[in-house]
């Protein structure tokens, strides 16, 4: 593990993205920021949405033969090859490109949280036959769904995500080091009494334009000087919008030099991450990288939060039309990397990855894949997960499934169960849970036990 000086670091890896800015106004002084309200051992938490809705029964499949058979004959020419499934259980395995997630679950470090989703409240197949079932709205629609993962309610619009609500509870005193986004703005962090701060990998040097907020590296000093000028003669502008941008621009800068001063001394740098192929967006394990070099200096952050959690975004599972068959071998060995790189800086006991998607997929193809679904299979990783062990109930992936609506897993574990027990392992109480869940109460399962 190297370790980087602050200007390499800047260089290379770390920028303060725009929604930093309004923190300045607030706090006044990075140095005069209140001590934490969370006190005791420093604990994180990363969430990583598989964006699109990820295909969960090609990443686990039984093992055995009547289970297997049932489950090859509705999946199809998509179904996985008995024989090559890694084993993680006695009944189930997951896909052949999926071995580090297979040591981990060995290791007890990674558990399946079976067959959850969005749920108002339990729902039987029966109650939706019978339409006395009240369902999330827009079911299959992926904004929705993944919205409402993000908001950690299905029954109610709310006007903040839950890690807000969260960050809120952890800080009564607005705390911007709590959430911490490195795959840009999201609902899941909105709306709390301190803005998310963004973090990306683009290339900071006051000779850029990107410095100032424009985006490609084409400016000199003299032309970044007088976009300066501009932002700051804006700030007294007539122009109300111009006035704000203006003033949350220059926010920024005088933030981001502070941070380059007070955090990131001593950066470590790991080996390990693969930047991925044929990915959309920002890969995967770049994001992972980043947030492991922010942990390596989470001590350096003013009043030490104790607290802090994290979103990573992994793009590409929306499988129409093909299998996912590299997104699941990606996330393993990002998450691989990443667990490597907890090790190496002894806090794998501290952190905890799990993973969300907008919804699972449906059992039979469409053709060439598979279409929106609901219930799905979640994962969680970490030192302090009892992991080796699958939580929840695992549905019967077969023709007529009882478990299905025509052929759409109804999730048998809601959300709030899921979340509510990581967020009680982050140190929520019971009246704070009640918060971050609003609709936590509808369900009986409050503590799921994977968490020790």
């Amino acid at each position: 593990m190297k370790v980087l000086n602050r200007r390499d670091f800047l260089k290379q890896t770390l920028a303060g993205a725009a929604t930093i800015s309004p923190f300045m106004a607030m706090l006044g002084s990075l140095t005069q920021l209140e001590a934490a309200e969370i006190s005791g051992e420093y604990r994180a938490l990363v969430v990583v949405l598989l964006e699109g809705g990820a295909d969960v029964f090609n990443m686990v499949a039984p093992r055995q033969d009547e289970a297997y058979s049932a489950y090859k004959r509705v999946r199809q020419h998509l179904s996985l090859p008995q024989e090559s499934l890694l084993p993680i259980t006695d009944a189930y395995g997951v896909r052949e490109n999926m071995g580090r997630m297979q040591q981990l679950f060995s290791d007890k470090k990674l558990a399946l949280i079976a067959n959850v989703g969005t749920l108002v409240q339990p729902t039987t197949l029966q109650q939706i036959k019978e339409g006395s079932a009240i369902l999330p709205q827009q079911l299959f629609a992926h904004n929705t769904q993944r919205d409402l993962w993000m908001l950690g309610s299905a029954k109610e619009a709310l006007k903040n995500g839950w890690a807000a609500r969260a960050g809120d509870a952890f800080y009564p005193t607005p705390n911007p080091y709590v959430n911490i986004t490195v795959a840009g703005n999201n609902l899941m962090q909105l709306g709390g009494k301190a803005e998310a701060m963004a973090f990306d990998d683009a290339y900071i040097s006051p000779d850029t334009m990107r410095y100032y907020g424009f985006g490609p590296e084409s400016g000199g000093s003299a032309l970044g000087n007088v976009y300066q000028d501009l932002y700051e003669v804006q700030q007294t502008a007539s122009h109300t919008l111009m006035q704000t941008f203006a003033q949350k621009r220059i926010d920024t800068l005088q933030m981001q030099e502070k941070l380059g001063g007070v955090l990131f001394e001593g950066v470590a740098e790991f080996d390990g991450f693969d930047t991925g192929v044929h990915e959309v967006g920002k890969p995967l394990g770049k994001q992972l990288e980043v947030v492991a070099k922010i942990l390596s200096v989470r001590e350096n952050f003013p009043g030490k939060p104790t607290r802090q959690i994290f979103f990573v975004n992994h793009h590409g599972w929306d499988t129409h039309d093909s299998d996912n068959e590299h997104q699941a071998g990606y996330l393993s060995d990002s998450l691989g990397a990443f667990y490597d790189a907890l090790q190496q800086m002894g806090i794998e006991d501290q952190v905890t990855t799990l993973t969300i998607s907008d919804f699972g997929r449906s059992l039979s193809p469409n053709g060439a894949g598979t279409d929106h679904g609901w219930g799905s299979h979640a994962f969680v990783m970490g030192g302090a997960v009892k992991g080796g062990e699958i939580y929840g109930t695992m549905p019967r992936l077969e023709p007529d499934s009882p478990d299905a609506w025509i052929d759409r897993m109804i999730p048998t574990t809601s959300m709030e169960s899921y979340l509510s027990t990581v967020m009680k392992w982050m140190g929520a109480n019971e009246s704070e849970l009640d918060t971050i869940f609003p609709n936590r109460h509808a369900f009986a399962l409050k503590d799921m036990g994977f968490m020790g």
